[in-house]
């Protein structure tokens, strides 16, 4: 096995002298040989990898202070988009097309049997067109409407009438 002297080991982690004596108080492995107290690449790689895996586990605070700050400035930002109605909660849109799709479903399910009771006695063939056409666009106009839940139209209703009366005081 290969050893190095402190400043060959220093040049390969490209660190100075300063800092190889560090890591050798701290229990870096290293041999005495005579005056010169040599090291092993593998071996202060190893060491390092494996102090590296230990001190990960611990805290340190300004990285975690720093954490806490960064979190607490997108939950504030999330809060200031949902009091301006830029954001839905979730469960609302989930809530909300479930319903066009259960709504639709029952408008696909429902047009046989009312395109069946009318058209029977229909002898022209552009009179169940006509028919049929409208009965499609009475269940395509019955299922556009925004798309938006009523508790998120109310509440931006309620934010419209607070920008305005705002408006009106300042203006």
């Amino acid at each position: 096995m290969m050893q190095f002297n402190r400043t060959q080991i220093g040049e390969a982690f490209s660190v100075n002298l300063t800092t190889v004596d560090k890591w050798r108080r701290s229990g870096c492995p290293a041999t005495k040989d005579g005056q010169n107290v040599m090291y092993s690449v593998r071996e202060v790689s190893d060491w390092l990898r494996s102090r590296d895996m230990e001190t990960s586990g611990t805290l340190d605070l300004g990285q975690e202070r720093a954490k806490l700050t960064k979190i607490q400035a997108e939950k504030a930002t999330l809060e200031l988009e949902a009091a301006k109605g830029n954001l839905i909660p979730m469960e609302l849109v989930v809530e909300t097309w479930q319903g066009h799709i259960g709504n639709a479903r029952a408008k696909l399910l429902a047009m046989p049997a009312k395109a069946a009771a009318q058209t029977i006695g229909m002898d022209e063939y552009l009179e169940s067109e006509q028919f049929l056409t409208g009965l499609i666009n009475e269940a395509l106009d019955e299922l556009s409407n925004d798309g938006l839940p009523k508790q998120h139209i109310k509440s931006l209703e309620a934010i419209a009438e607070d920008l305005e009366s705002a408006a009106n005081a300042n203006g």
